[in-house]
């Protein structure tokens, strides 16, 4: 699984514009169903969010929200990663 979002990550990069917000929505449900940990669907997510230029559904975006809110223990990890990512791609 792991390898698998990884390569499409990878191709997200290259990907034509009006490919990137299909792409973007299936990696995104392929974290939502197939997430081996947290950590993981969030890393992913957020690295989706960064990439795809703004063709990430709002519901993976609420429903990233969602496991950031249930997971405590990766609040602060998670606003880490967060502001990382916003301070990088601005």
């Amino acid at each position: 699984m792991k390898s698998i979002v990884k390569e499409l990550l990878n191709y997200l990069l290259i990907a034509e514009a009006e490919f990137k917000k299909e792409l973007s929505n299936k990696i995104c449900q392929m974290c939502e169903k197939y997430a081996p940990t947290r950590k993981w669907h969030i890393d992913t997510v957020v690295k989706v969010l960064t990439l795809s230029e703004h063709h990430v559904r709002q519901d993976y975006i609420s429903q990233l929200i969602t496991v950031i809110a249930t997971t405590p223990e990766l609040h602060g990890y998670s606003v880490a990663k967060v502001y990382y990512a916003m301070r990088d791609n601005v």
